[in-house]
């Protein structure tokens, strides 16, 4: 004696990998879509680019006040204050771009 075949429907896969297939009484269908909950997100940030944002920051400002300092120091000539605008314009062009690595970094870790 036979057993009769289970009825057309959803049942658990009979492989044993979770989720369900269909049975149409003669044979398996495919295997429905099992929900799963997305995976938590973590906000991660690149520590890298942003140590070196602040040495660049760190590094571009002390100097660069410094020399501005001399501007009113009449043997210099003035020599020192162009040079702290210099090292103000050179050294924040660097902090920027490490500030944009450092979010482009960080919004591309966030995608991921």
């Amino acid at each position: 004696m036979t057993q009769p075949s289970p009825t057309p429907g959803w049942y658990p896969d009979p492989n044993g990998q979770g989720g369900q297939r269909y049975w149409d009484g003669q044979q398996w269908g495919l295997a429905a879509p099992t929900a799963t909950e997305p995976a938590e997100r973590r906000f991660t940030v690149h520590y890298g680019f942003v140590l070196l944002a602040i040495f660049s920051l760190l590094g571009t400002l002390i100097p660069g006040l410094a020399l501005m300092s001399t501007a009113s120091d009449p043997d210099t000539e003035g020599v020192g204050a162009g040079m702290g605008v210099l090292w103000l314009l050179w050294g924040g062009m660097w902090t920027l771009i490490w500030t944009a690595f450092a979010i482009q970094h960080t919004l591309k870790g966030r995608r991921a």
